[in-house]
């Protein structure tokens, strides 16, 4: 699931982004991957990023993280094509999920402004 922002790019901090899915076999680990695309060149290192995950019996954990842009050589992490860079971060790797359906928030705490610039979209892929 991938959620597109307007033509302004801004991912305002009031708009935390849902996503919901279901696992079925309860017998995979499963990786939890959020996705990021911005505009190239983007100018912070980090961003931070809050994650509330949902499991089915109603218990909810908070994940806060510094979703890395840039290594310390200043290098982008992402995968660019022209002006747009995809990154993909891992939340969750190889976990076991028990069956039933997951809902997941997802935020930003980005304290200069009122919204996080230059974001083309965010998303959530879930996967063995």
């Amino acid at each position: 699931q991938f959620d597109k922002m307007d033509e302004s790019n801004r991912w305002m901090k009031t708009d935390v982004k849902e996503y919901q899915f279901d696992i079925k076999d309860d017998s995979k680990s499963y990786n939890l991957i959020f996705e990021f695309s911005h505009v190239y060149d983007y100018q912070f290192a980090t961003i931070p990023i809050q994650f509330a995950i949902e499991s089915p019996d109603g218990k909810v954990e908070n994940l806060t993280v510094e979703v890395p842009i840039r290594d310390a050589s200043g290098k982008q992490l992402a995968d660019c094509s022209g002006d747009v860079c995809d990154l993909k971060y891992t939340i969750k790797e190889k976990t076991k999920l028990s069956k039933g359906t997951y809902k997941v928030k997802i935020s930003h705490n980005f304290e200069a402004a009122p919204f996080l610039p230059n974001v083309i979209g965010v998303g959530l892929e879930v996967h063995p």
